[in-house]
């Protein structure tokens, strides 16, 4: 019998889900043999390195779909309120609305400092392209650096909250204060 044949395109999505889902440590081989309709043997030929190198391989692509979609606009030209719209309608977009977990949340629960090093490197490319929109709208560059925190902990909290209640909208809302708390320098608190 010929060994089931999987694009990376789809194996990423569908390895990514099941971390979504149950994270590091639920993501059974079983449950990612499943998903992917690929044996163990071939799970091991593709990662020799296990869950630990599969979670490093998903968190690499979805940092090229960030760095290449999702952020991209905090690197062009234009308005940087503009901007910050484009990337607030790119992360509704990657994130389903709200209905598609993160997967920093999920897989940074375990016991695994390069899962978590890979994480904390991830964030922090999140959080400069995001002090490059306030520095652009000249805030200074600790209030821009300390609001992209804000606003990353925002979607991060708004996601979560979201999943743990069911209702999408904290995410959304999360959402669309962005754009302001990125680059307006004296926000009104409501």
């Amino acid at each position: 019998m010929r060994p089931a044949k999987i694009s990376d395109d789809r194996l990423y999505r569908e390895l990514s889900d099941i971390f979504r889902r149950k994270g590091y440590d639920g993501a059974s081989y079983s449950d990612l043999m499943k998903a992917t309709g690929l044996v163990k043997a071939s799970l091991y030929h593709r990662f020799p390195g296990g869950k630990a190198e599969i979670v490093d391989a998903i968190l690499s692509e979805v940092d090229r779909e960030f760095s290449e979609y999702v952020v991209k606009p905090a690197f062009e030209v234009g308005a940087p309120l503009d901007r910050a719209r484009k990337i607030a309608r790119r992360l509704r977009e990657f994130y389903e609305s709200g209905q598609q977990w993160c997967l920093l949340d999920t897989v940074t629960l375990a016991d695994s400092p390069s899962t978590r090093e890979h994480a904390r490197r991830s964030m922090e490319f999140w959080i400069d392209a995001f002090a490059r929109l306030g520095r652009d709208a000249g805030l200074s560059p600790a209030i821009a650096r300390r609001r992209s925190q804000e606003a990353v902990a925002a979607i991060e909290g708004g996601l979560v909250v979201s999943r743990v209640l069911g209702d999408r909208r904290p995410f959304l809302r999360s959402l669309a204060s962005l754009p302001k708390r990125l680059t307006v320098g004296r926000l009104q608190e409501s």
